[in-house]
């Protein structure tokens, strides 16, 4: 094909793709822009089937350019919160209509909206369960909610990724990123999950290139997702990034400069060097402010990022229960409830529970016992956060230990359970029990001895007559991983190997746990009565009361503890300028603009110093923060957490068009996922997701392969660790998704050309490239395809200018301006 032929099959293909998104009339600025006119009913040609149309909208997106630095400014402007509105929709053709953003009252309840059926059997688009390959539930769960955003989903399933990806390699991805690997694998995937023909080795392939690329995913270890998803990430960014520099320049002089200016300028030196789908789509910029105690003057930073890492408010007093096991006293078990500080050790705790009960602290073994025996035994050094309001806690009373020198021997401190085993299930009953025995006791008098602690629940004749040898089978329970039972034909089963391994084991006070398993025959024809009645206190019923009225707090209050102004200590004086002396400066944090998809952190883990030990030496543990955060679902308002001035952000004017939205409800996100964390550490524990379908817009729990609807009204929990936004005026039109062309892009790849032909020769005067004032100027610099949502969709014209204009104040032309010197200055 000759150049000239190529130049129009581009030309028609441009028009047809502006047309359809009422582009920008800017004059080009770049020399690899082309500028020409087009009737405004080219798109309405009653030559050109719509479905064709549809196709040739797909293919179009891979005749990308390299992006201007009009294009670049107009991200900026778009990316500012308070500038632009929502398109006019009814400016819009109505075949087209289906991709502006409806109201939340259409989009959230369209009761008459039916599902298009584009997918045999009932499989919905997206709704796929992943293989765990070994600890790669982080990576599962981070795959699930990039899979339901869709904007995402939508650039790699339908292969615009690829005009990036090619223009990328051109430049140089020999340096930067994974040579494509990371996105081309990503892409794989995600198909695959849209198509509903996931295959588990495609997981497996994922996770060897994560591996290549990663080196501290290697192995089968368990990762924070966060970490992996701002790793991700960023390597897609970089296979993906078109910006040709890669040096940025030195911003001087700030302080005392105008946000605005700076902020520009930050910006477009960052931009310079970092233009991709990624930025597009995630990022946007911190404000980080000082100012000076003495000369109140300001100094203020702008970074991007990807992920808001907010901190969860700590609670300074922990609720726990516990069930104190007394050796002598009546009632003998009481249930406690007690309010503890969060930064307490079980040393404290000790202490605690020494004013309620007046056992003495080195009397006191604190354990868990669950329905099948003994679980944890928590040692002073601990921290007592590591205890969680529903673990079944008990503090046993020890006996009075006696001399170990005693001429009967060295004596042995033993604590036991019972346990009814019927075929494979295993039911504790009866209460926990505590003695000290010599050693140096055999199987027979230590089977007596152990019925004798328990007489109170004994049929009256048992301790009176002799019993089989065994009645029941005694089995250590800490003393290795693989059962180990006490023998009854060793003379002294105290003295054995096992005793020692579980002595070793117990920690600051040496004991041994035993589990005694009953069988039914042994167990009906020896106890008699078994309840365990436990009396509760009234510190159980207060404290439960107290914990209901604060045991959750809302997101809102997270991003207020966020934004927080900080005072810095003298450690971390900054210098002022201005003063020419070193304060203690007030330090906040805000956000200064918003992207479209909009990934919030919740801080869940902190960083707890253990207390030393005869055996440990000071270290710090993670523990996690399981306070219910109550997040919004819909309509979440971004704008009081803005670092901007609320009088910046001037309501919708009325020469604005009614149906556009005001500036602030561009502010408004919807949760569409979240990806939580069950366990107590990051780097262990289980990692989900609950993700909107945004195809049937139903909400799905993914747990590695398992797949199940879940109502939104189970959504808010303790372990909600990301939560996932996008911005409501991104929303497209539940009736033409573009999964409904999924099948279509990918069987008819090669039909763009023929719509480009018919467009062509349906409309000889695309050529002429009239100037007439009923034609639309459009310029080639812009690369939002019809099948991509960019940052901002653009605004209709009015009498030659966007509403959003005619609602710009003084700052906000200012600022304008700002971004073009800040352009002048990046090149």
């Amino acid at each position: 094909m000759d150049e000239i032929s190529l130049l129009k099959k581009r030309t028609s293909a441009e028009a047809l793709h502006n047309m359809t998104r009422n582009e920008d009339t800017n004059p080009p600025t770049s020399k690899l822009k082309r500028s020409f006119s087009l009737k405004r009913d080219l798109i309405r040609n009653k030559h050109v089937k719509s479905g064709d149309v549809e196709d040739a909208r797909l293919k179009l997106s891979m005749l990308r350019k390299p992006s201007s630095w009009n294009k670049v400014l107009g991200k900026m402007l778009q990316k500012m919160s308070y500038l632009g509105l929502q398109q006019d929709k009814s400016n819009l053709c109505s075949k087209y209509d289906a991709y502006v953003s409806r109201s939340s009252t259409d989009i959230y309840n369209d009761n008459n909206y039916q599902t298009p059926k584009i997918l045999s059997g009932d499989k919905v688009p997206g709704v796929v369960g992943l293989r765990n390959q070994g600890n790669t539930c982080f990576i599962n769960a981070v795959l699930q909610c990039l899979s339901h955003t869709d904007v995402l989903a939508r650039y790699f399933v339908m292969d615009q990724y690829k005009m990036d990806l090619t223009r990328r390699n051109k430049l140089n991805s020999k340096k930067y990123g994974t040579r494509g690997e990371m996105t081309e694998q990503l892409a794989l995937l995600l198909k695959s999950i849209w198509l509903c023909k996931y295959d588990p080795d495609m997981s497996n392939q994922f996770k060897t290139i994560v591996d290549k690329y990663g080196t501290q995913y290697r192995g089968n270890n368990q990762h924070d997702a966060q970490e992996f998803l701002l790793w991700l990430l960023d390597k897609v960014h970089e296979d993906l990034n078109i910006a040709t520099k890669k040096k940025y320049k030195t911003i001087r002089n700030t302080f005392g400069r105008p946000d605005e200016q700076v902020a520009a300028e930050t910006l477009a030196n960052h931009i310079r060097c970092n233009e991709s789908f990624i930025h597009d789509v995630f990022q946007a910029q911190f404000k980080s402010s000082l100012t000076c105690p003495r000369c109140m003057r300001q100094s203020n930073t702008f970074d991007p990022f990807l992920c808001i890492s907010i901190p969860v408010p700590q609670c300074y007093s922990m609720p726990v229960f516990i069930t104190v096991i007394y050796t002598s006293q009546q009632p003998r078990d009481v249930k406690l409830g007690l309010s503890l500080p969060v930064d307490s050790s079980i040393a404290e705790f000790r202490e605690l529970l020494w004013s309620y009960t007046g056992i003495f602290q080195e009397h006191m073994l604190i354990t868990e016992i669950t329905d099948i025996g003994f679980n944890r035994t928590f040692c002073d050094s601990m921290p007592a956060s590591m205890i969680k309001e529903s673990d079944p806690l008990y503090c046993l009373e020890l006996p009075k230990l006696n001399d170990c020198s005693n001429e009967s021997g060295p004596y042995l401190l033993l604590c036991w359970v019972n346990i009814l085993v019927v075929e494979d299930q295993c039911s504790r009953f009866g209460s926990a029990y505590t003695m000290q025995i010599c050693r140096e006791t055999s199987y027979k008098d230590l089977q007596k001895l152990l019925l004798k602690e328990m007489a109170v629940m004994l049929h009256d004749d048992i301790l009176t007559t002799d019993q089989e040898i065994p009645l029941f089978g005694i089995r250590l329970a800490d003393a290795s991983d693989l059962p180990q039972y006490l023998d009854p034909t060793v003379e002294l089963p105290l003295f054995t190997d096992p005793i020692d391994q579980a002595l070793a084991m117990s920690g600051d006070q040496p004991h041994v746990k035993l589990i005694l398993e009953w069988n039914l025959h042994a167990k009906e024809a020896t106890i008699a009565d078994h309840c365990d009645q436990v009396e509760e206190h009234a510190s159980v019923k207060q404290l439960k009361l107290n914990s209901e009225k604060g045991t959750s707090i809302t997101l809102e209050q997270c991003f207020d503890l966020y934004t927080k102004e900080e005072v810095l200590g003298p450690e971390n004086a900054w210098h002022c300028p201005q003063c020419n002396l070193k304060q203690e400066v007030v330090k906040k944090l805000g956000l200064w603009t918003l992207p479209d998809i909009l990934v919030v952190h919740l801080k869940r883990f902190r960083q707890s110093l253990s207390l030393p030990s005869s055996r440990q030496h000071n270290n710090r543990q993670p523990t996690k923060l399981s306070v219910l955060v109550d997040f919004p679902l819909f309509s979440f308002d971004m704008t009081p957490h803005l670092a901007i001035g609320r009088d910046v952000r001037v309501p919708l004017k009325p020469l604005a068009s009614r149906r556009l939205s005001s500036i602030q409800d561009r502010n408004l996100y919807d949760l569409y996922a979240v990806c939580n964390h069950h366990g107590s550490d990051p780097h262990s524990g289980h990692y989900t997701a609950f993700c909107k379908n945004p195809y049937d817009k139903q909400w799905y729990s993914f747990d590695d392969t398992k797949v199940t609807p879940i109502p939104d009204t189970s959504l808010v929990t303790t372990s909600a660790y990301m939560l996932f936004y996008q911005r409501r005026d991104m929303i497209l039109n539940n009736s033409d998704h573009w999964a409904t062309r999924l099948h279509a892009h990918i069987s008819n790849s090669h039909s763009v050309g023929q719509i480009v032909d018919n467009i062509e020769h349906n409309n000889d005067d695309i050529a002429e490239l009239s100037d007439s004032p009923s034609s639309h100027t459009i310029s080639r610099s812009s690369t939002v395809e019809n099948d991509m949502v960019f940052s901002r969709p653009s605004s209709p014209m009015v009498n030659g200018r966007r509403p959003s204009d005619l609602c710009l104040d003084d700052t906000e032309k200012n600022f304008k301006k700002l971004l073009h010197n800040a352009k002048e200055s990046c090149i």
